[in-house]
């Protein structure tokens, strides 16, 4: 069957023209690796970029946190100050931000304890309840 656009490959040419495609394949399959090198760089790129955004976002909560209670104690001295009469005067102890608060989890034995408390109130108060 004849080609279109081109000559009839003759009898001699087919190992140059093998040779050539093969190196087009192997080309090919190079840049193939290249590319997914490309992508996996890319991911791990932004898998770290990830982890920053989230390690910058718990600073900025942290950061916010501490401005919080430095206003915080701003305005208490201040009062203070001004409760005591001196408002132009500038407090001589410089009160530190305090500290966090202790975290919202609680311990399955403090769970525990604080429902036995409760339980026991119930109780009384449904005695005294019966009582009158």
């Amino acid at each position: 069957m004849k080609k279109t656009g081109g000559e009839m490959p003759s009898a001699d040419d087919a190992p140059a023209e093998n040779a050539e495609s093969a190196e087009i394949i192997d080309r090919a399959r190079l840049q193939a690796d290249v590319a997914q090198q490309r992508v996996r760089l890319a991911k791990d790129e932004l898998r770290r970029a990830r982890k920053r955004l989230k390690e910058a976002k718990r600073e900025a909560k942290r950061t916010r946190k501490y401005a919080s209670l430095a206003r915080k104690d701003w305005k208490r001295a201040r009062r203070q100050a001004e409760k005591e009469g001196s408002a132009e005067a500038q407090p001589k102890v410089v009160v530190a931000a305090k500290s966090t608060r202790k975290p919202k989890a609680k311990s399955a034995a403090s769970r525990f304890r604080r429902s036995g408390r409760h339980a026991k109130r119930t109780r009384r108060n449904s005695k005294a309840k019966a009582a009158k």
